[in-house]
């Protein structure tokens, strides 16, 4: 119940003037349902590397992100702006996984959060990194 209440108003936030409120840890992916065909739109928080891609990641029992499986491209807003973005999905490589999450986690105490990931001395605890991994699915957009 919650996120049909949440993300309704951080994607009307989003697409606003007052984006910049969000927008330095929110994108909001617009993907297209594998079977239904609909039009799905979802704010996810991300990493942004120094090259410009951003990394998500979502609890693999969500099956939101199976629609991005089979999408090479697709429509973000980010920054204010939507966007095309090529899209990888990892699932498997739970040492991908975790490099990605331990950056992300090292960001945003708010993804150490939603992943159940710890921290020590201001940093994110490996063994709650790792543990994380394996239930955790990564999506790369690289913004073209």
């Amino acid at each position: 119940m919650f996120w049909r209440i949440i993300n309704p108003v951080t994607i009307a936030i989003a697409k606003s003037p007052l984006h910049f409120l969000i927008s330095q840890n929110l994108v909001v992916l617009n993907f297209r349902g594998m079977k239904t065909g609909k039009i799905y739109a979802l704010p996810v928080s991300y990493l942004e590397d120094p090259k410009g891609q951003l990394s998500c990641v979502t609890d693999r029992r969500n099956i939101w992100w199976r629609n991005l499986l089979q999408a090479s491209n697709i429509k973000i807003l980010y920054k204010g702006n939507l966007t095309d973005a090529l899209v990888t999905v990892e699932h498997e490589n739970n040492k991908i996984i975790a490099d990605q999450l331990d950056a992300l986690c090292s960001h945003s105490r708010i993804d150490g959060f939603f992943a159940k990931v710890g921290y020590e001395n201001g940093k994110p605890v490996q063994k709650d990194i790792e543990k994380a991994a394996s239930v955790m699915t990564l999506i790369q957009l690289s913004i073209y």
